[in-house]
């Protein structure tokens, strides 16, 4: 019995261990971080405060619009700017081709939201919407 298991085992061991390593290979080719800065065309900021089911918190929201077409992601920076969002534009992530959004809940919620790429400052948004 214990052999009969083990002949139907051992087949799914190796099929999920390939899958794994080409999805490792795939991230790694998209996450390229020497990838030039595409051009930003619209970045908007917004805190969603609208009421909801269990009183949900407040949610900020930053979209980048880009004039490229693959996905690009947003990732939080440490920034010594008192009430400012620093957020590093990268390639790859699972936004829209052409775009790249974050999200945030926790508070305290940023005044301003800079965007950069290699250490440039690409975009920023100096006041952030609140929606109610």
């Amino acid at each position: 019995m214990v052999a009969s298991v083990e002949a139907m085992v051992r087949p799914v061991c190796a099929a999920l261990s390939l899958v794994t390593s080409v999805m490792l290979v795939s991230c790694s080719a998209v996450s390229d971080a020497s990838a030039p800065c595409p051009e930003v065309t619209d970045v908007s900021a917004w805190v969603n405060r609208m009421p909801g089911a269990g009183g949900r918190p407040a949610k900020l929201h930053v979209l980048v619009r880009v004039a490229d077409d693959q996905s690009w992601m947003l990732s939080p920076v440490v920034s010594a700017e008192e009430g400012v969002l620093r957020l590093f534009l990268s390639p790859g992530g699972p936004s829209v081709p052409g775009t790249a959004a974050y999200q945030q809940k926790s508070a305290p919620m940023p005044e301003q939201v800079k965007i950069e790429c290699h250490g440039k400052i690409v975009a920023s948004v100096k006041e952030i919407m609140t929606t109610f």
